[in-house]
């Protein structure tokens, strides 16, 4: 199995975490574990201090509702961090797997002692704070201002680019498997509108998603439909 330090190694380049810049620190040593799907990896207001970092498999990061809903707020991906941060308080959102997810499990202290003492690593986490913050900022304009074919064509771009930089997707080609339900909650929209919209973006020969894979047909009218700059991903 393979630990953390091995996954940086070999963890493509251009993705969150880059194999430069750790250092030598024992959490590095931590293999990681396997959570079935539809697992509940952390739950929002748990108050434990594990942070998490994907080495593969989708999983969804969400805030629960009074009324029982939710919004789905990302789709961490393979080298992604989720839960960091440097004061002790409740998580804010719930982690759970949609695939099979193999995730390290760190502790808070273990990491912000590292990032302390290795201007490097304290480097690669703002940097994916940073990129973390942008895109999510762009789901809030997503579910804001966005129409539902522009935010459901803009959701479908980020996820083909993200998934680039992990040898997930090849020529806009990529296997998704979120279901209609689930993109109905990261995008603000209800499932019959969803359902609707991918058929619209179908029929005008923008983009394809079907049985759990998308592909882009015509990406330069997809990308002025969506108004997608990939610059935030950077």
């Amino acid at each position: 199995m393979q630990t953390l330090s091995q996954f940086m190694r070999t963890h493509p380049a251009g993705a969150t975490l880059l194999k430069n810049g750790w250092g030598t620190n024992d959490f590095l040593d931590v293999s990681p574990k396997i959570y079935k799907p539809h697992s509940v990896i952390c739950r929002q207001d748990d108050n434990d201090d594990t942070i998490f970092i994907l080495k593969s498999g989708w999983a969804i990061l969400y805030r629960g509702l009074l009324d029982g809903e939710r919004q789905i707020i990302d789709t961490p991906l393979g080298g992604d961090i989720v839960g960091f941060r440097f004061v002790d308080g409740p998580r804010f959102a719930s982690l759970a797997s949609i695939t099979e997810l193999a995730v390290y499990e760190i502790s808070r202290k273990a990491l912000i002692d590292a990032v302390l003492s290795d201007g490097r690593l304290g480097n690669k986490i703002a940097c994916s704070l940073a990129r973390l913050n942008a895109i999510l900022a762009e789901h809030l304009v997503n579910v804001g201002r966005r129409n539902a074919m522009s935010r459901t064509a803009h959701f479908l771009l980020e996820l083909e680019e993200r998934l680039s930089k992990v040898g997930l997707s090849d020529h806009g080609r990529y296997e998704c498997p979120l279901t209609q339900h689930e993109l109905a909650d990261i995008l603000g929209m209800t499932t019959v509108h969803v359902n609707r919209t991918l058929r619209e973006l179908r029929k005008a020969d923008l983009v394809s998603f079907k049985a759990g894979h998308v592909e882009v047909i015509n990406r330069k009218k997809l990308v002025e439909t969506a108004g997608f700059d990939k610059e935030y991903l950077r």
